[in-house]
């Protein structure tokens, strides 16, 4: 649900400004309206520059080890991050350097230690060294007849060999020449250290500056309570000539008496109302502990406007259903329950801990769904001829059953849905305004009692009542001929809602695909076994190792994905979801959230 707000309008002399509003952060309940607000974009831009500037810098030291802190550690923030981007440049600059060794130890390695002093000698007497190498089937034997030839080198691929002349020109011939006299293995060799060495410094140097990132953390604090200081200062309403500032703001309706006290203690002149419907009220979802964890998903999509209903207590038992139905496997569902138990009980991720619990819920309704199926790693278990199995095998649902039961469960949501509108539009605008949509629940009843269910007379007139209600209140502020009309074009959302309840088979479908592949990966895996070859034995284990965690990695994200699609599509379109929310940000002292 939506935590009702009250709205508070404080007239304060802007002489006491900045006191009110310094009160108003310790007290870390407000959430202050900066409609007003006129500050210059290019010292928002520049804020903003300098707080990504820090956060880059954050994040790239954060992946070294932080070691203890340094004798001498950077007099500032300013310091630390001229210290570091020269390091960053440097190990860039480093690792191309090494890279270029690398390549010409590659290319003189075939050669060994050349004597530069031993060919400077002989060029002195007239004598000239020249240096090639040709993929082998392009070397000539008859290049030794011809000319002072000898192979260094040869293997299947390449043939390197030098060639001695009397001339200043070299020898034209089929391959590729290389100037190698200033070269050296030795000098390669010490220069390959050297970079090893000062690579090796470098690091440990930032592990040590690592160690200052709780400086960084601070001063990125500092910079995002700045701007939003200047972003509040700068956003009341100013009136008599800046004599006079109003602030807007809002409360939770169950914290009003703490604020209430507060202003009462403050003597300013303020008034308390009710937001209207046309104000920009903030949302502050106030859920269950289950309905809490799908509070990501939801906005995902966006928060709720302040004035309708919040979905996701709706949505949640739904999505952890699809869930379980897109995935279906037991052992792909156990995986993510004891892999998400172990990480979570580990203590190493505290601020994904509701994150890691939604996963158990799925988890467990992927386990569960596949003992409905009868379902495990992509063993059909239906099939087996096992003793223990068989008085359990007529409880499992079959394909046909599966396809029944997704269109079922997809049209109980989208009725759900329908019903969700006509409460939040009898509660919103009047009961009359529920009505187009409850005639849409009592046409889709009606035709399933009259066409599949039960052939009585009450299906078709639930029909007949629904159509009247779509056609003649589908917007009861025109007048009736207009209604008449928009009664009739709703009426062709008829075509949509067969579409909307048929993207429910993808429920089934995206279970029957994970089943078969993991089917497929098991015959591939045991037909390997029947020679009983320890090459067989490996093949096997590599097989159902790689294909089993492929087909798990795309299942579940298909079964993630396509949950949220219907949820955020087709249910959120029948329920007249509006959203475009703004989320309750109290003006409060800033802090971090480190992982312990």
């Amino acid at each position: 649900m939506i935590a009702p707000m009250l709205k508070y309008q404080l007239l304060v002399h802007h002489r006491e400004l900045s006191q009110v509003l310094n009160e108003l952060r310790k007290l870390g309940i407000a959430h202050i309206d900066t409609t007003w607000n006129d500050q210059d974009a290019a010292a928002k831009e520049d804020q903003l520059r300098n707080y990504r500037r820090l956060q880059e810098r954050y994040q790239w030291l954060s992946n070294f080890k932080a070691a203890d802190l340094p004798e001498n550690p950077p007099l500032n923030t300013e310091a630390l991050i001229i210290e570091t981007d020269q390091i960053r440049t440097r190990l860039s600059e480093l690792e191309k350097e090494t890279r270029e060794t690398r390549l010409r130890w590659k290319v003189l390695e075939p050669w060994g230690d050349i004597p530069a002093g031993r060919l400077q000698s002989l060029q002195e007497y007239g004598i000239y060294t020249y240096f090639f190498h040709c993929p082998a089937g392009s070397f000539q034997q008859d290049w030794k007849k011809e000319m002072a030839l000898e192979i260094i080198h040869e293997d299947k691929h390449q043939v390197h060999f030098v060639v001695l002349s009397d001339r200043l020109i070299p020898p034209s011939l089929n391959a590729s020449m290389l100037d190698l006299k200033d070269a050296s293995l030795q000098e390669l060799a010490i220069a390959q250290h050297q970079q090893q060495q000062e690579h090796r410094a470098l690091r440990e140097r930032l592990m040590t500056l690592a160690a200052c990132i709780p400086m960084l953390l601070a001063e990125m604090l500092r910079l995002e309570e700045e701007s939003e200081w200047e972003n509040v200062l700068n956003g009341t309403q100013v009136l008599a000539d800046g004599k006079l500032h109003l602030i807007h703001c809002w409360v939770p309706e169950n914290r009003s008496e703490l604020f209430v006290s507060f202003l009462n203690h403050s003597n300013l002149v303020w008034k308390v109302s009710r937001p209207t419907p046309d104000e920009s009220t903030p949302v502050l979802l106030q859920n269950d502990r289950f309905s809490r964890l799908f509070h990501p998903v939801g906005e995902l999509f966006s928060l709720p406007a302040y004035t309708e209903l919040d979905l996701t207590p709706f949505f949640a038992p739904f999505f952890t259903l699809f869930f379980g139905m897109c995935l279906g496997d037991v052992g792909y569902g156990l995986i993510i329950l004891l892999a998400l138990t172990v990480l979570k009980w580990s203590r190493r991720a505290p601020a994904l801990r509701n994150i890691l619990t939604l996963g158990q819920f799925l988890g467990t309704s992927a386990a569960v769904f596949g003992l409905l199926t009868g379902t495990v790693f992509g063993a059909d278990l239906s099939k087996h001829s096992a003793e223990w199995l068989v008085q359990w095998q007529t409880y499992f649902l079959s394909v046909d059953q599966l396809f029944n039961l997704s269109l079922s469960v997809g049209l109980i949501q989208i009725l759900f849905g329908m019903a969700l509108r006509v409460w939040n539009r009898s509660r919103l605008f009047g009961w009359l305004y529920g009505l187009s949509s409850l005639g849409w629940i009592l046409a889709i009843t009606g035709g399933l009692l009259s066409v599949g269910w039960n052939r009585q007379l009450s299906g078709m007139v639930l029909v007949i009542a629904g159509l009247a209600l779509i056609i003649f209140f589908s917007d009861p502020g025109k007048g009736l001929l207009s209604r008449f009309g928009l009664g009739l074009w709703d009426l062709y959302g008829v075509t949509g809602l067969f579409g909307d309840v048929l993207s429910y088979v993808r429920l089934f479908a995206l279970g029957l695909s994970s089943g078969i592949l993991g089917f497929v990966v098991n015959n591939i895996a045991f037909s390997l076994l029947d020679g009983r070859s320890v090459i067989g034995i490996l093949f096997f284990v590599i097989i159902l190792l790689f294909g089993h965690g492929l087909n798990f990695a795309i299942s579940t994200l298909s079964a993630f994905v396509h949950p949220i699609r219907l949820t955020f599509v087709e249910f959120y379109k029948n329920a007249g979801f509006t959203g475009g929310g703004i989320q309750y940000n109290p003006f409060m002292k800033k802090h971090f959230k480190t992982e312990s």
